[in-house]
Order: structure tokens, then C-alpha cells, then sequence
């Protein structure tokens, strides 16, 4: 019987939610691919995987492709993985650097400059490196494990630390976490990424699967910080807590309410054509 192929995002965060296809008793049922967002989003849109975890962004450009219900990476508060890095006052703002692999959060960082400062400042594709992002532009867009590293390293601010990053001023990089931004604004929790499945898949077992790999990732978070405090060279602790207390894995009826006012706030702010309506598997 062919295995259900699935697109998994290279980060940290998406790791309790692939634990059990990964190191549980669902890995072989699956057929993994290891990928960035983009790339997850790129691969469920031609038809490559079966399964994605897309940027939640792509819902919008992927004709067809359906969410699974349950899972999810989302926040309720603070992310700490995805942060603006600004020189500037953010209503000064007029170029910003971002990764590449981000869609749903380039998304984001656009809501938030249209929302909050009524700007829109141009956006430059660029490697997640903080010092030659910001040597070109005004602020750089950097998330993911990038983010959680530039995070660990800049717990307190302090311009001394800085020297490559600081190039206008003696003051430190000011540091924005969007997902507060958007707490702000909106009141609402924040949706990062969702399994989707792509146009004629059918297979609704999945759905049960794919929330007791959730489940299992979410009783080993220990095990999974302390895996990736090796590889990421990052104290076991500051993992921890991020994976307890800044992500949300649970597609819950406020987040549904977050995915439909994100699109219509990412659709007035020029990323994309945002009128689909949530359809789940």
C-alpha cells in the first residue's frame, strides 16, 4: 500500500506536530519530505506531497488544497520566532529584507505596517543573516529558527553585542515580535501553518493521524528541546519554554476566527487575493 506523501517544515515548531510520524508508531504510514514553507507550499500546490504543512498565506494561492482539521502552529501571545528587526521608527520604515521561506509571516509583517502605520515600505527577498539584512535595508523580517537564535543571543538589548547590526545610531536594533503586533491589533491569536491536503485527496484517516502525532509530539516536548539544544547549539530551558509557552498546536475556533480576519487584512495590505472561504478535509 503507497505511502501518504508528506511535506514537513525544517524547524523546530513543527517538530510536536510530526513527532509521531517521525519517531512514533505513524512512521510508516508516511513518506516524508523535509522542506522549508515555501517549499511546503510549492510542493502541495504541484501535486509533489500529498500532505503539506503550508504557510497559512498559501490557503489562498493553492486552488483546491483543503486544511486539516486539529493541528496547527499557531500563538496566543508572543512567538519569540518571528521578529522584525528595525534602525528605524517602524512608520519610518522604507525597506525591509525578509527570508524568503516566510510567506504567512511576510503576510503578517505587511498587515502590520498597513494597519498600524497606514505605509507600505518595499520588501526585499534576502539570506536570514541580521547583519547583511540590515546593512542594505531598514529592518529585516528573519523567522524560524533564525529567529529563536538571534532571540537567545539578544535577551537583553545591548548595543555593545550589536556592532555588526547597528550602522544609524549608538542605540540597539529594536526588536518586534509580530505576533504581539497582532495581539494588539486584532485580539486574536495568530495562525502560522496548517496541514493541507492537496486538490482530490480524500483520505479522511488522516486527519485522526495526524492529531495523534500532535498528541505525541506534545507528551516529548522535553525530549525534542533537548534533541535540538545539541543541534542548535541553544540552552535546553530557552527551547522548552518556547515550545511550552509561545506555540499553540490546536486549530481551535479562535484561531478559524484569526485565518478569516488575517486574509482580510493581508488582502487590503496588497499580499494576494484573500476570498476563500475556510474549507476543512
Amino acid at each position: 500500500m503507497a505511502k501518504t506523501r508528506i511535506s514537513i517544515v525544517q524547524y523546530l515548531n513543527s517538530v510536536p506536530l510530526a513527532w509521531g510520524l517521525l519517531e512514533g508508531p505513524l512512521k510508516d504510514d508516511f513518506e516524508p519530505v523535509f522542506s522549508t514553507p515555501a517549499q511546503c507550499a510549492e510542493q502541495l500546490a504541484s501535486g509533489a506531497v500529498d500532505v503539506g504543512l503550508i504557510p497559512s498565506i498559501e490557503y489562498q494561492r493553492i486552488k483546491g488544497c483543503r486544511i486539516v482539521p486539529g493541528p496547527a502552529i499557531a500563538s496566543l501571545s508572543r512567538v519569540q520566532s518571528v521578529l522584525l528587526l528595525s534602525l528605524l521608527p517602524l512608520f519610518r520604515v522604507q525597506t525591509v529584507a525578509y527570508d524568503p521561506a516566510s510567506r504567512s509571516s511576510l503576510a503578517l509583517a505587511r498587515v502590520i505596517f498597513n494597519e498600524f502605520y497606514g505605509v507600505k515600505p518595499e520588501f526585499r527577498g534576502a539570506e536570514p543573516d541580521p547583519a547583511r539584512m540590515l546593512a542594505a535595508s531598514d529592518a529585516a523580517l528573519i523567522i524560524g529558527d533564525a529567529a529563536l537564535r538571534y532571540k537567545a543571543a539578544n535577551l537583553l538589548p545591548e548595543v555593545a553585542d550589536q556592532k555588526d547590526l547597528v550602522r544609524l545610531g549608538a542605540e540597539p536594533v529594536e526588536t518586534f515580535d509580530l505576533m504581539e503586533r497582532w495581539k494588539i491589533l486584532t485580539g486574536l491569536p495568530f495562525v502560522f501553518a496548517f496541514w493541507a491536503v492537496r486538490p482530490g485527496f480524500d483520505d479522511r484517516t488522516i486527519v485522526d493521524k495526524l492529531v495523534e502525532s500532535r498528541e505525541l509530539g506534545l507528551t516529548n516536548l522535553e525530549t525534542i528541546a533537548e534533541r535540538h539544544s545539541e543541534t542548535m547549539e541553544l540552552d535546553k530551558a530557552f527551547l522548552l519554554s518556547y515550545l511550552r509557552n509561545n506555540v499553540y498546536y490546536h486549530m481551535d475556533s479562535d484561531c478559524v476566527e484569526a485565518l478569516g480576519v488575517f486574509y482580510r487584512m493581508a488582502a487590503a495590505a496588497g499580499a494576494g487575493k484573500c476570498s476563500r472561504s475556510i474549507e476543512f478535509l
